[in-house]
């Protein structure tokens, strides 16, 4: 392929017929046109460069005479340092012919050569005339006889062979100049090619990698999101929703309530404070120099602004100082509570559902927003985001575990849990793990998810249980600390927010 797409640009841009015979001038210009037409392809198609760069590895060590002399030497660095000039080739790979190249020919030489096939690149496809006056030249800077039939033929432009002339000027014997330097250089630059390509291929190899890795994973979050909002619309839309997500009771179940404790009035008011003191964030001020009021005039200032005016020039000086300040937002806080209500952790129903009614009272004083979810043989809303319950609403208990990957969709679709933008965020998970094995693979995932935007996790649980990875795992001997322990998790999350 690769040397498929020079011989195309050759049929494309070698127009012009340099005629019968083999002179110098003839044989320059034909050098000079390997250069010329690449550099015409890939201003036409620039994606062809990966395919003449591929090429040049095997044009070079075609093309390169085993000669060390001056004529080799020139029709060495019209082919290579002529392709560096045409954007094929880098300026570093081709350094080891330039350095060649200048050791034979000398650098005032190798500048002239340069202007001439940089000429050539500028030179119509069908300007016979201007490519054999560029040859002529090219055989003058070199003090070589432009009309010299000595100098072994190469092939057309585009020909099937094009071995470059390696025989010095006005000599017939054909015999080999120096020790193959030319050569060894541009074994090397085909080398150093050779390895770029194969860097810059792996390099895009990882991009298209990592580009589809993304793609996958904003295909997945969407499919997440999507999943979560439709869990929080079934969950909390007035209806309770078995655990295995397919069957959907229509009734809702009628709530048993009591009313909240002095103390959980006080701990309730205490939590707000605290959660209200962590969301603080100091104003920052900065300093701003100005060339006009308000702010403070600097005597010094002014002076060098006056000077400047008197001189005729434009003031750069700014005599007024002043400081602004400014103002953050507070993060808002964002608290889901999931509750297991089967009998291995019955204990905990009434200490959970207090910690419960609490944390919806406190979040809601200090500008947040709360849910309680239950999950067993239903998974239910206990307490809504936004709807602090007047009363304590107790759990029932059930004779089942299951529907725990439904209830935390139900509380990220309804708290924005998953988006790193909604502030700080908190689920906590009262449960002794005992799950299946899908509602484990399937819970497991969505912690990870959780986790993952910055979401908090604290997963308060009996003596003996096994909850599942990641966050802050606290085994509680006492129902009645799980208040405190929410209390300070949610307090933690909000001030660690940035």
């Amino acid at each position: 392929m690769a040397l498929l797409v020079h011989e195309a640009a050759h049929g494309r841009h070698t127009c012009w017929d340099f005629g019968t015979g083999s002179s110098a001038a003839a044989e320059a210009a034909t050098i000079l046109e390997e250069s010329r037409i690449e550099t015409a392809q890939i201003g036409r198609r620039p994606g062809d460069r990966r395919w003449l760069r591929a090429a040049s590895t095997t044009i070079l060590l075609r093309d390169i005479p085993p000669t060390d002399d001056r004529w080799a030497a020139a029709g060495t660095a019209a082919l290579i340092l002529g392709r560096a000039d045409a954007g094929i080739l880098d300026s570093d790979e081709v350094q080891p012919v330039r350095d060649a190249v200048t050791n034979i020919l000398g650098a005032t030489t190798l500048d002239q050569l340069t202007e001439i096939w940089q000429l050539a690149h500028r030179t119509g496809d069908c300007d016979t005339d201007g490519m054999l006056e560029l040859g002529r030249r090219w055989c003058a800077v070199l003090g070589i006889d432009p009309d010299n039939t000595t100098l072994p033929p190469r092939q057309p432009p585009g020909g099937a062979d094009t071995g470059t002339a390696g025989t010095p000027a006005g000599s017939t014997t054909g015999r080999p100049a120096g020790g193959g330097v030319l050569r060894r250089a541009a074994g090397q630059v085909a080398g150093t090619v050779a390895v770029h390509d194969q860097e810059h291929a792996r390099a895009q190899a990882d991009a298209a990698q990592r580009a589809q890795q993304k793609a996958a994973a904003r295909a997945a979050e969407a499919r997440a999101q999507n999943q979560a909002g439709a869990a929080a619309a079934a969950v909390f839309g007035n209806t309770a929703v078995r655990g295995n997500g397919r069957a959907v009771r229509r009734a809702r179940p009628n709530p048993r309530t009591r009313a909240a404790t002095d103390a959980a009035r006080a701990a309730a008011r205490e939590l707000a404070r605290a959660l209200r003191a962590a969301a603080y964030r100091e104003p920052t001020d900065t300093v701003v120099d100005a060339p006009a009021p308000p702010g403070r005039l600097r005597a010094r200032a002014a002076m060098s602004a006056d000077a400047q005016r008197a001189a005729g020039q434009e003031p750069t000086a700014q005599p007024w100082r002043r400081t602004e300040r400014r103002r953050h937002p507070h993060p808002p806080v964002h608290v889901g509570i999931c509750v297991d209500v089967s009998p291995s952790v019955s204990s905990f129903a009434d200490p959970i559902a207090s910690a419960a009614w609490i944390t919806a009272q406190a979040t809601a004083w200090a500008g947040g927003t709360s849910a309680t979810i239950t999950f067993g043989a239903y998974v239910t809303a206990i307490t809504r985001p936004g709807q602090p319950p007047a009363q304590v609403r107790l759990f029932d208990r059930e004779n089942n575990t299951a529907g725990f990957p439904l209830a935390v969709d139900a509380l990220d679709g309804a708290l924005d849990l998953a988006n790193p933008r909604a502030g700080a965020r908190l689920l906590v998970v009262v449960s002794d793990g005992e799950f299946t094995d899908q509602d484990t693979t399937g819970g497991q995932q969505r912690l990870d998810r959780l986790l993952r935007t910055g979401c908090a996790l604290l997963w308060p649980a009996p003596p003996g249980s096994t909850p599942l990875a990641g966050g802050q795992q606290v085994t509680l001997t006492d129902p009645s600390h799980s208040a405190r322990l929410i209390a300070r998790a949610a307090t933690a999350a909000l001030a660690n927010h940035p």
